[in-house]
Order: C-alpha cells, then structure tokens, then sequence
C-alpha cells in the first residue's frame, strides 16, 4: 500500500468523514463504503477484481452516478489493476 501511495501520492478522502481512514493496511481492510464491506476478506487472495472497492472504482457499486472517487477525476485502470493485483495476491505489506 505505501509503494502505491508513493507512485500515486495521496488519496483525498474528505468525501468520506472523518472516520474513514485507509493510512494503515488493517484500516483499508476494515473499510465500509456505502454500507459495504470494501474488501470482502473471502475474496483475498484470488478475486480482487470483484470486491467492492474495484467494482465502486471502475463502475460504481449503487451506480455510475456513486463511482468513486465522486466527481473524479477516475483511477485510470492500470492503477485499478495494480490493486486488483495486491488484492489477489492476499494484501501483501
């Protein structure tokens, strides 16, 4: 998660309230988002591109309109699939 950070810099999470954090990999790991579980912890390590995180980024879970992040501007997808890739294989540190 650091070295994504680094090579993509911050996230503005502001649209989250205050309680959302994502700073450390237990906090992205217990993240709810529209009252759902960002990372369903029965689809690490084999299928990242279904959890809700990557389905909110490339499409938005509700609806395109709730894509995240809102407004964009979008993580282009070689971002969502580096993700993607972290997810399966199991949210290394």
């Amino acid at each position: 998660m650091a070295t994504w950070q680094q090579a993509n810099g911050e996230a503005d999470l502001s649209g989250h309230g205050a309680s959302f954090k994502w700073d450390t990999k237990a906090n992205l790991l217990a993240a709810i988002g529209h009252g759902k579980r960002l990372i369903q912890p029965e689809l690490i390590g084999h299928d990242g591109a279904s959890t809700n995180l990557v389905v909110d980024l490339r499409t938005g879970i509700s609806s395109p309109a709730l894509r995240m992040p809102k407004g964009g501007p979008f993580i282009p997808d070689p971002q969502v699939l580096e993700i993607v890739d972290w997810i399966n294989q199991g949210c290394p540190d």
